[in-house]
């Protein structure tokens, strides 16, 4: 049951954080307002990174920057990690 919880935090984390990439790239397209990295980084820490690794490559937006790919990259290392170690201790 726990995990359901789970899954659809990071599912509708993962959709709200691809629907910011994607209008973020709209907004970029067109020269207007943009969602800063730090909101993005943000919403991608609080679980929403599956979606922006998703939507990044499928759009080609943000990938050009490095500093970026490696901060999005570095928050799902960390997920992974967490969830590694959960399960580390809920197996001892």
């Amino acid at each position: 049951m726990l995990w359901k919880v789970f899954f659809f935090y990071y599912l509708g984390l993962s959709v709200l954080c691809a629907a910011m990439h994607i209008w973020d790239k709209h907004q970029a397209v067109r020269g207007r307002w943009r969602v800063k990295e730090k909101t993005l980084h943000s919403f991608e820490l609080l679980g929403g990174w599956p979606g922006a690794i998703l939507v990044t490559r499928a759009i080609n937006h943000k990938v050009a920057k490095p500093r970026y790919m490696w901060m999005l990259y570095g928050i799902a290392g960390v997920h992974a990690l967490g969830w590694f170690v959960l399960m580390w201790i809920a197996t001892r």
